[in-house]
């Protein structure tokens, strides 16, 4: 390995801090990529980097990572120096050669003063610790600290006396304190934010890499019988430091010592090198350069070597202060010390007395702390700072009050093994207890609580204050052990105690936050309950000292849209009101993107919307099936439209191969507004018109079909088929199905897990009243809670129906009937519901609405489409009712369950609309922009499964109103413009740009791939980035299909006077887009649970569409040729996946889903022979 270039010589002067602070400014604005460290950072660009980073996925796998990794072992063997020492003496007091040559008993004064004289050592040094590493840089003070540690070896090794060897220990104190000072601030300000937790925790986990290597090296040397027994283990004690003497030459210094002294390329340049895979720009490294900068240039006064009065002289300061002396005193006095310093008096107070024996449980124990101290180290960045040191040192004190007990046993009777051995095991489990839970966060808990500017000097304050706490304990427990014996331990029971309550109140917690952010923490009023809070993009802008606060108006409030502080902001700019800012900032988090890509679609789309309903654009109106031609007339509702505006997007198109766009042209009239009924569409909301023309019967009646007049004659109108079906068997009395205790937790689980994370409604405390009614035996009595627990239950069993199909494992018989078991127990509680729900329609709440809601999705799953809709129309309709007349008795969680059940039944009743039109409507699309976006609710015990579902119900809503804006804007029956060639290719480009916006807004865990070598579950890391897909292909195709109507009409290219589209590469590209989508929809489709459990009705229609499209394009040459050969293979893949669920939902099938399957299987039939037979079968009737 090559020595780092930049060389380890100390700077030759000092910049002031005010020209440090303009050579700081001047020098990150010479890249774009670190101009942001500027004071006139805007607010996007902070917000977009905070984004980057917190969505971004960092793996400790990569080249950088493990080059990191390689330059902190160097740091790393500070730890294990210092571990070192604590078992060496613990060792060499347990050796009869070394307390037979200096003629010392096991506990007296003399012992505790030589153990002390280390600590003192320490203290000594800390007035040059500081300094050193603040000017010098850390790669110094290691550097020092080793040297200075191979000195005191080599005068304590080869002593003769007692005053040569406490001189030795004196110099080795002060050695290992400037390495205890620069190492973890090194490892601290070297580590990945992402990963900093762990690697800083691990830090002091190599103090007993040391201390393993002592208690061995003692154990083996305790058979040399000769003063070189005691003397060997002393001399190794300087490998450890050799190696850092000549390692530190290799590795590069801390950036940020380099940033607070100027050299801020160098400090780039390494960032890149191990946090940001060699790029510059990566967000990662820009966000660490831009706080580094500006906390260093607020302070800077780590210039100022000789000052501490920084470390108490503000209230942020002093609250550091409180935290750094805590973790330093705490660290030694919680009784660690007796368990390696004093473990030969512990164990002889257990009665264990032979050398042997002492030595071999002395160094057992370490090995067994090393890999508690690794695992802790882990956790740190999984549960918190906080939770560690509070739970961990309960125990601790729980362990002395059982070890207490125990030495009297065996002390008093010398007999008693089972006392002396419970007395061991508890040592251990102690020092396993504390290895885990403080060994890890020693060191990184004081680095991270300290900035840039007081690092050094802080964790040296913080090693004095560790070094008096040490020799006070090291020096009292000699005499303590000698005179009181066991009942020393009772000190630290409540002491212990004590150190928990004082963390409770004064220590922050740390994780995930970069050291500059907690700045934030430390300057709030009560840092504690700051850091507790959820960070925030504001958090970011605060750290930059980006001076504007991400405010939120009264608008976005009222709705629940994380507002993005602009003036005005982008939801009142979308929906044009004006914007009025409150006091109270609205911090924004990872649903804010989803939000904002919604309003960016509603601007465009309904300012479109307002342009194509003008008179002046309706006219040159074609249709492949002129009996189509519109026959309900809709208009807008105020008639002073606005200019339209036309996105990037729409703008691009305009100048490819069309030109000339309608919208552009358009010039509306002012007009006074125009009264109407209130039941009239608001375009405004994303309603879906009732009687589009692009549902799968729609396709149907193109009449490229009439070549194939079996699938049309075979064809039975939805209505006619479920309105034949008998209704739902109920029996004649009410049983409910016994389940034991785990079935009813797994039923619930199941329900958490589908249900409840697709739709997210229920909240966690009302599932426990639902459990607890269940566990408890459900009361035959008719109530609305009954009704719901009863619900649950269906709908649990359901989801365990439906779990585990997205594979396409063939189920073994065996399991099928468990799954049909399963159905029939659902069945029997949902039998029991329809039984009660007259109780449900008589009452108006939060709860029977809920009733309601659940009785349609559980119809839903029994694939009885109409009956789903008439409970879908009644929760609707007491959403409705409740949203504009809130009983007084509703609480804020009600009024929140309310408008998730609202966005609930507009999901699937556009669902249904999209392929059943002319369907009545309940109304509920009509307020969708006026009601509240999904807010705070506690709907899952895990926090993490929690966030994603929220962000899944977003991201299904936003669709949702996307897929609808499409349908209204393309097909609805009087003003879509899909028939209208003059229009139709500037709104399909609009809307395909929302479309890929909506994608590119998606939470990384949602994220998918599309393209034909995408096909299947490995290219979405999700089952629902899965479901999702599907979604995205579905509005893909639809948008797209307006071309290929335009080709299958016939009219394309024949130069008639008002055509612009002619047949060229673009509109033969965009045709293949729409086939594409049609057939990559088919192929990626998999038992996706919601699919299988919600949407197999409408999945089996959507399919049948898709393929009835695909065998359309295949009669035309030019669009066939456009088509893959994976066309031929799509039939199949469909009929195999809806038989399998048909057989797993058991009896009856649905007669809608089997008429689907059967037009699947004839498009695959005759495309099958279209393929096989050649194009001349297209000119041949069927």
């Amino acid at each position: 390995m090559e020595p780092i270039q930049d060389s380890i010589s100390p700077p030759q002067s000092t910049m002031s801090a005010e020209k440090s602070d303009m050579a700081a400014g001047e020098h990150v604005a010479e890249r774009p990529g670190l101009a942001g460290a500027s004071p006139e950072v805007h607010v996007d660009a902070a917000v977009q980097i905070a984004h980057e980073t917190q969505e971004g996925q960092y793996s400790p796998w990569t080249k950088s990572m493990f080059r990191l990794y390689g330059i902190l072992i160097i740091a790393y063997l500070g730890g294990a120096l210092n571990g070192y020492d604590g078992s060496l003496m613990g060792g060499l007091n347990g050796m009869k050669s070394y307390m037979n040559y200096f003629n010392k008993e096991t506990v007296d004064q003399s012992t505790g003063i030589i153990f002390a004289m280390y600590n003192i050592g320490s203290v000594a040094a800390v007035f040059f610790t500081g300094p050193t590493n603040d000017y010098l840089g850390r790669r110094w003070g290691m550097f020092i600290g080793s040297l200075i540690v191979i000195i005191g070896t080599c005068i304590q090794a080869p002593t003769k006396t007692a005053g040569q060897f406490l001189a030795g220990r004196f110099v080795l104190g002060f050695g290992v304190s400037f390495v205890c000072v620069s190492a973890p601030t090194y490892v601290s300000e070297m580590a990945h934010p992402a990963w900093r937790g762990t690697i800083t925790g691990v830090y002091n986990c190599t103090w007993y890499v040391g201390s393993i290597i002592a208690s061995w090296t003692v154990y083996g040397c305790s058979y040399i019988e000769h003063d070189g027994g005691w003397r060997i283990p002393i001399w190794i004690q300087m490998v450890t430091s050799g190696i850092i003497c000549v390692g530190v030459f290799f590795i590069p210094e801390s950036p940020r010592w380099l940033m607070a002294n100027d050299k801020h390329e160098q400090a780039a340049k390494i960032l890149a090198t191990y946090h940001g895979e060699g790029s510059m720009d990566h967000p990662i490294v820009q966000l660490q350069l831009k706080e580094m900068a500006q906390q260093i240039r607020t302070d800077a006064s780590d210039k100022k070597w000789w000052d501490y009065s920084e470390l108490w002289n503000t209230h942020s300061a002093r609250r550091r202060l409180i935290c750094v002396l805590g973790m330093a005193v705490f660290g030694q006095v919680s009784g660690n010390s007796l368990s390696s310093y004093y473990m030969t008096a512990l164990l002889e107070n257990a009665g264990i007395d032979d050398e042997k024996k002492v030595l071999a449980l002395n160094a057992i124990n370490p090995i067994l702390c090393f890999g508690a101290a690794l695992a802790g180290a882990r956790m740190t960045d999984v549960v918190g700072r906080r939770p560690l040191l509070i739970y961990s040192i309960i125990f601790c004190s729980f362990c002395f009050a059982i070890i207490t007990g125990t030495s009297k046993l065996a002390t008093e009777d010398a007999s008693n093994e089972a006392a002396a051995n419970t007395t061991i095991a508890f040592i251990y489990i102690f020092g396993i207890v504390f290895s885990f839970g403080w060994t890890p966060l020693q060191s990184m808990y004081i680095a991270e609580t300290l900035n840039t500017a007081t690092r050094a000097k802080g964790t040296a304050v913080g090693n004095f204050a560790s070094a008096v706490a040490s020799t006070i304990i090291q020096y009292s427990s000699g005499p303590a052990f000698l005179n009181i014996k066991y009942y020393f331990y009772i000190v630290f029971i409540f002491w212990d105690l004590f150190e928990a309550v004082f963390i409770y109140f004064f220590f922050p917690e740390t994780k995930d936050r970069t050291l500059e952010e907690l700045e934030e923490v430390f300057s709030a009023p009560n840092p504690v309950k700051k850091s507790l809070e959820k960070r925030s993009a504001q958090t970011v802008l605060n750290t930059m000292n980006v001076d504007e606060k991400l405010a939120g108006c009264d608008t976005c409030r009222a709705r629940k849209i994380r507002c993005n502080g602009n003036t005005p902001c982008a939801s009142c700019s979308a929906s044009q009101q004006e914007c009025t800012y409150g006091s109270e900032a609205n911090s924004r988090g990872k649903s804010d993107l989803i939000l904002e890509g919604v309003l960016r679609v509603e601007k465009f789309l309904h300012e479109m919307k307002a342009t194509i309903v003008s008179p002046a654009a309706s006219s040159f109106h074609f249709s492949p099936n002129p009996s189509h031609d519109g026959v309900f007339k809709g208009a807008p509702p105020f008639a002073d439209s606005r200019p339209a505006v036309v996105s990037p997007a729409l703008r691009s198109a305009s100048r490819g191969s069309f030109s000339g766009s309608p919208l552009n042209e358009i010039h509306h009239p002012q007009r006074t507004p125009i009264s109407e009924p209130l039941y009239q569409n608001n375009y405004e909301n994303a309603v879906l018109d009732s009687m589009h023309t692009s549902t799968t019967e729609s396709i149907l009646q193109w009449p490229h079909f009439e070549a194939f007049p079996s699938m049309k004659d075979d064809y039975v109108s939805i209505f006619h088929l479920e309105q034949s079906r008998p209704a739902v068997k109920t029996r004649s009395t009410v049983m409910y199905p016994y389940v034991t205790t785990e079935e009813i937790d797994g039923i619930i689980e199941s329900f958490e897990l589908t249900i409840n994370f697709w739709y997210p409604t229920m909240s966690c405390g009302q599932l426990a009243q639902v459990r607890k009614l269940i566990s408890d035996g459900i009361p035959e009595e008719d109530s609305i809670l009954v009704c719901l627990a009863l619900l649950t239950m269906a709908l649990g069993c359901a989801g365990q129906v439906t779990a585990g199909l997205t594979t396409g494992t063939t189920l073994s018989e065996e399991e099928r009937k468990r799954r049909l078991a399963r159905r029939a127990m659902g069945d029997m509680y949902f039998d029991s519901v329809l039984k009660k729900l007259h109780v449900v329609h008589t009452n108006v709440g939060s709860t029977a609405t809920h009733c309601l809601f659940f009785t349609a999705m559980y119809f839903a799953f029994l694939r009885r489409p109409l009956q789903a809709w008439e409970y879908i129309n009644a929760a609707s309709a007491k959403c409705l009712l409740l949203l504009s007349y809130s009983p007084e008795s509703e609480s804020e969680e009600d009024q929140e369950r309310i408008r998730r059940i609202f966005w609930s039944c507009y999901i699937l009743e556009s669902d249904y609309l999209a392929e059943l039109n002319g369907l009545p409507q309940s109304g509920i699309a009509r307020i969708e922009s006026s009601t509240a976006l999904p807010g705070q609710y506690n709907t899952h015990r895990d926090s993490k499964v929690e966030e994603k579902s929220s962000l899944y119900f977003l991201a299904c809503i936003s669709m949702r109103r996307l897929l609808n804006r499409v349908h209204q804007l393309l097909y609805a029956r009087d003003t879509g413009t899909a028939l209208d060639h003059t229009r139709f290719p500037y709104v399909v480009a609009e809307l395909n740009h929302q479309l890929d916006e909506w994608r590119d807004v998606l939470p990384a865990a949602f994220k998918f791939e599309v393209g034909f070598n995408h096909i299947g579950n490995q290219s979405t890391p999700t089952e629902h980035g899965g479901f999702l897909r599907q979604r995205y292909l579905t509005c893909r195709s639809v948008i797209y299909r307006p071309y290929l109507m335009w080709m299958l009409s016939g009219r394309a290219g024949r130069g008639e006077a008002n055509s612009e589209l002619l047949i060229n590469q673009d509109s033969l590209n965009n045709c293949k887009a729409c086939l594409d989508a049609c057939l990559l929809h088919i192929l990626n489709l998999r038992g996706f649970g919601q699919t299988v459990l919600v949407d197999t009705w409408i999945c089996s229609l959507s399919m049948a569409g898709a393929m009835l499209v695909l065998l359309a394009a295949c009669r035309i040459p030019q669009l066939k040729d456009m088509i893959p050969s994976d066309i031929l293979g799509a039939g199949d893949h469909l009929k195999q996946l809806l038989q399998s669920w048909q057989s797993v939902m058991g009896d009856p099938t649905s007669p809608s889903v089997d008429q689907s399957i059967r037009m699947i299987s004839d498009a695959d039939r005759f495309i099958q022979e279209v393929y096989h037979a050649g194009d001349s079968f297209s000119m041949r009737r069927r």
